[in-house]
This record gives structure tokens, sequence and C-alpha cells, in this order.
């Protein structure tokens, strides 16, 4: 039988929707408020695998009861969102973007949005962030769960509970070892991939079957609600962005959810009434309406001021809980309270609705089309915006390892070995260095441009980030220059504040091995694309400086101050674009950057000219010594 209402689960799904929303809303309250879905899949396995075991009657019919309940709890809201985002994509977007929009919803009627975003996201693949639908891939990993496991379960009935315990602790393992293994390789399909996210949905499972026993006594189970709420908390506080996520790092967040659960079985704890009070049960109940609809108002309000302040985000948060509650009151409960139709009607009409809402889409793509066309100028500019070209401008899986590379892809020999017939400069960083290579090998044909980069990897003493990262920069600073001793060394990054002493420490280190280093310093940055933002002001006549990021510049003239202080020399990447007015294009049709901030090949030997241009005087010390040591 399916168990009696816990008023605590409903608090829980607060504790899980409210970070993902605050998180959503770019502030650093919740650095680590991403790990809410991870308690969502656990609090989801949970949930249905004790609906599953409760279904009666065959297979069949227990199936399409099942499913009777999953497409009324789930499509109503869904597919009302779909049409009202479609309606907003043709109103605020370009029409290439409304039909990027299409695409997603289109992928998501039938549950593989998380495969479509998966394809989606190469390392600069920014503008998914600005796809109102990008949220959906995790309801996506979640149907595809609710395909094959109801059949696991169906089909092991016959089994013993012993026997069904060791199948699902297999299948949790296998997904969680996967899961770690591929975290370090591809982080993107660790992130959005069902065999990778299985374990978390299938530990729910371990507990809704008794697989692993609820605490007996009292005190047990008060301490466990305690130190299952602090786990969630450590990881939606400490967790940011940095952070090698999921893999091992999601067992915080998913082991405390289990505690709860778990502890909240046989007993009523502190924590549990805490989290049934009506406040945090009302919250948990709108969730799912809240979890849909906070994104796309997130996104679709940046499109119009991108800038957030606390007012702008406390008037978003309250326009998401106004539109879930309404969602909730309106479409969610009167859709679940209907119960006059048959299981496989209902399932026939959910699967009719789907098409009915595809068609619905798709014919609003079209109109967008038809109703606001590109120009072709500003076709040519979002061209820009393309993969095309970054891979061989960057030497990206070679030279350049993007987070779904690992040490292994990077070709040593290729990137770090050179004759001796001509001056060595070496580069070193994140993909802020590698966006410098092509440039660097056009403006010095003279010299061998070397290559040791990595996505998030700052070149510094003590960096942070995975293996990949961390092995790179060691093999580089613990052993390439001393045995190797480049004649020059650029430092280049993603630069913050915070980075200021230990540039300083690094490039003492550095000088050990040779005199000539120079830190490159941070670069314009955009906070949507810049060919996005340049076609945009060519068909709308939409300003652009509106969505320059001011901090930028703060951290350039910090870093530009700390340097001469300490005679360090440095090219200053934003001043060579904004003197005053900052550059857009490197000639008609040609923009500098090809995302928010990652040069286009132009801009790359654009960018590579002025830095020239700038460290003549070491290029010359660099000429001299080399000249001195043939002759020696």
């Amino acid at each position: 039988m399916i168990k009696q209402y816990r008023a605590d689960i409903d608090g829980l799904r607060t504790v899980a929707v409210i970070p993902v929303v605050i998180f959503h809303l770019g502030t650093s309250l919740f650095s680590g408020g991403f790990v809410g879905v991870d308690v969502f899949f656990v609090i989801s396995g949970f949930l249905i695998t004790q609906t599953l075991l409760g279904e009666q009657g065959t297979w069949r019919d227990a199936l399409f009861d099942f499913y009777k309940r999953r497409i009324k709890r789930i499509f109503p809201a869904l597919f009302a969102l779909y049409l009202c985002v479609m309606l907003l994509a043709c109103g605020l977007l370009m029409s290439d973007q409304a039909n990027e929009v299409a695409k997603s919803i289109m992928a998501s009627i039938v549950f593989v949005s998380n495969i479509l975003f998966y394809s989606q996201s190469g390392y600069f693949d920014g503008e998914l962030d600005s796809n109102p639908l990008l949220h959906t891939w995790s309801l996506s990993v979640e149907e595809q769960f609710y395909i094959f496991f109801p059949l696991l379960i169906f089909f092991t009935r016959s089994w013993t509970a012993t026997h069904r315990r060791q199948l699902i602790w297999a299948l949790t393992l296998a997904s969680f070892v996967a899961a770690q293994w591929m975290v370090s390789r591809d982080a993107s399909a660790a992130f959005y991939l069902i065999p990778f996210r299985t374990w978390e949905l299938a530990l729910g499972s371990l507990l809704a079957i008794g697989a692993i026993p609820a605490p007996r006594r009292q005190w047990q189970a008060e301490i466990g609600v305690v130190a299952g709420l602090t786990l969630i908390g450590y990881a939606v506080l400490f967790y940011n962005k940095a952070t090698i996520f999921p893999g091992a790092s999601a067992l915080v967040p998913c082991l405390g959810t289990a505690l709860v659960l778990l502890c909240g079985e046989k007993s009523v704890t502190l924590g549990g009434r805490l989290l049934s009070l009506p406040p945090m049960r009302f919250v948990g109940l709108i969730s799912y309406s809240l979890y849909l609809w906070h994104w796309p108002i997130i996104v679709l309000y940046r499109q119009v001021d991108s800038r957030l302040d606390n007012m702008e985000r406390a008037a978003l948060l309250a326009a998401a809980l106004m539109a879930a509650t309404l969602s909730w009151a309106f479409v969610e409960k009167p859709f679940r309270r209907s119960s006059r139709l048959t299981s496989r009607a209902v399932v026939a009409r959910g699967t009719a609705a789907m098409a009915m809402c595809g068609a619905g889409v798709l014919a609003l793509a079209l109109l967008s089309d038809a109703l606001y066309p590109i120009s072709a100028q500003a076709r040519g500019v979002l061209a820009y915006g393309e993969r095309t070209g970054r891979t061989e401008m960057m030497r990206t899986g070679s030279c350049f390892l993007t987070s779904q590379h690992s040490l292994s892809d990077y070709a040593f020999d290729r990137c770090m070995i050179a004759p001796h017939d001509k001056p060595h400069i070496l580069i070193v960083g994140d993909s802020h260095a590698a966006h410098l290579y092509y440039g660097l090998n056009q403006a010095l044909p003279n010299a061998h441009i070397l290559q040791a980069t990595a996505s998030g990897c700052k070149p510094l003493i003590g960096s942070r980030g995975d293996a990949r990262c961390l092995t790179l920069m060691h093999r580089v600073f613990a052993d390439y220059l001393k045995q190797v001793r480049p004649d020059l060394v650029i430092l280049s990054a993603r630069w913050l504040d915070k980075d200021v002493p230990d540039i300083e420490k690094t490039v003492r280190m550095v000088q050990r091995a040779t005199p000539h280093v120079i830190v490159s310093g941070p670069i314009v940055e955009y906070d949507q694309p810049l060919p996005r933002l340049l076609a945009r002001q060519i068909d709308q006549a939409e300003p652009i400086d509106p969505h320059r990021i001011p901090q930028v510049s703060v951290v350039d003239q910090r870093m530009a101050a700390a340097m001469k202080k300490a005679t360090i020399p440095y090219f200053s990447a934003y001043r060579s674009l904004c003197r005053p007015d900052c550059r857009l294009w490197v000639k008609p049709g040609i923009p500098v950057q090809f995302d928010y901030g990652h040069l286009t090949q132009q801009g790359s030997i654009l960018v590579a000219d002025l830095m020239v241009r700038e460290i003549r005087p070491q290029l010359a010390a660099m000429a001299k010594m080399t000249d001195m040591a043939r002759l020696q």
C-alpha cells in the first residue's frame, strides 16, 4: 500500500527548491543552490518507488495506473509553461532564439532535453544559460528513469525482497562509480545524462524498499534529521561553480536527503516538525510549479535588463512565487483531482496533448520567422557565435583542454616541444590564454608559440581545480620550466581580485627559470554573447554599453597597479580594446569576440598585435639573450 502522507517531505521540497531559485537569481547567498535538484532526485525516487510498490493488478494495468498519475502530475503545468514561454519568446527574442526555444520545447515534450542540452554543452556555449527551458533537463532525467525503473520493479515482483534489494544496490553503485569516473572526463555528460544520475534516484528507491533500516530510537532519528539537514545546508552554502560536480560531491546533499527521509519514517522529530510548518509545507506544495516558472521568468527578464540588483531579485522571486501559486491552484490541482477517465484514456489523451502542444509550438516558431525576420547583416554577425573555427584557433582537445577532455588528451609533444631554431614563447592559463594563441602565432612568426591551457585553470602556484588542471599546472611549473627554460612566459586567465597575491608569487617562481614573464590581464566581457548583442543592435537598435560588465575594468585597474608596484610587466587586454570606447568590430562585419569574452580569430590577431607593440622591450631583451646564448 502507498504510505501515509508525510508533511515533512513537502518541507524538504522547500529546502530543495528555494536554494535553486536563489542560486539562479545570481546571488552569492546560496552558491551551491544547484544541489537542490539532487535533493529532488532522491525525494522523487523515494516517493515514486513507494507508489510503484503500492500498485495492484497485472503489470500492464499497474503500468497504466502509474503513468496516469505521472501524466496528471507533470503534463498540465508543464504544457501550460511551454505555450506561455513560446509566446513570450516570440515577443522578446530574435526569431533564431525563438526557434531554439521551440527546439528545446520539442525535446522536452518527449523528455530528451537533457540529451539536447548535453549536445550543446561545449565549453563556449554560454547561450545555454539564456535558454528559458534549460531547467527542463532534470525533468527529462526523471522521466527517463521512470521509463525503465517501473519495468524493473514489476518484472521483479516474484523475486525475494533480498534479491530485489541486491539488484537496486548494484544499479545504484554502478551508476555512482560511472558518474565518478565520468565527471573527470566529461563533466557535461556526468551532469546531464541518465546513466550518471540514476544513482541519486535509486538511492531514494533503496529507502522505499527498506534496503536501509530506519533508526528505532528517537534520539537516533533526531540526530539523523539534524545531520541530514546539515549536509544539505553545507552543500548549499559552500559548494560553488568551481566544485567538481556531480560525482562524489553529490553524495553530500543526497545522503543528507536520504537521512531526513529515513529518520522521518517511524519517528516524528523536531526537524520533521519544523519542515512540517505551514509555510514550509505550502512552498513544498507549489515547488513543482515554482521550479517550472522561476527560470523562464529570470531569463526572459534578463533580456530586458540583465543587471539584477537586490530589489529586482526580490521582485523576480515574488513573481515566481505568484506564478507558481496560480499554476498550482488553477492548473495542477484541478487536473490531479480529476478521476473520471480510465488510466488508458488518460495515457491516450496525454499522448495526444504532447502532439498538440508540439504542433502549437512549431506554428508559433514559424510565425516568429515570418513576423520578425533577421537581416542578412545580422545573420552574418550571428554566425560568429557558432562553433566553427574555434577548435583549430585554440587547438581545443590537444593544447587546450575543456571540461570534456582529460589530461591524456593533452598533446605534450605538439604543444610544449619545438625545435631550437627560434625563441620559445609559452602561454599558460585558461581559455583566456588559449584564445591568444592564434594571434600570437600570426604576430610572431619568428618564434615558436607553445601552449599549456585548460578551461577554468588559472596559471597560479597552488591553483584550485580538477585533476586535469592541477596535473597540467604542476607539470608546467614543477618540471617543464626547470628543464626547458622558455625564452618568454605569458600568464593569462579570467582573473579576479583575489588572484593578485598569487600572481606575484607565481611570477617570482617562473622568473627563476626565465627572466621574461608577462601577465596578460582580463579582457572586456559582456552579459550576453557579443555577436548576439551586435545583431540586436543592427536589427533593433539596441544599445550595447549597458551589457558590458563593469567589474572587469575594476579588476584590470587593480591588477595594473599591483603589477606596476611589483615591477612585473603587464599587458592590459581591457585597455587595449577600450581607449576609451570599447572596440566591438575588428572590421565591418567581423566582431572582436564570439561569446561573452573570448576572441574570434581576427580578434585574436588584433589583440596579439596590440600586445606585441606594448611588450617590445621584453621581446627585444629576449631576442638579445637568445642571440647571446647562440653565440656562446
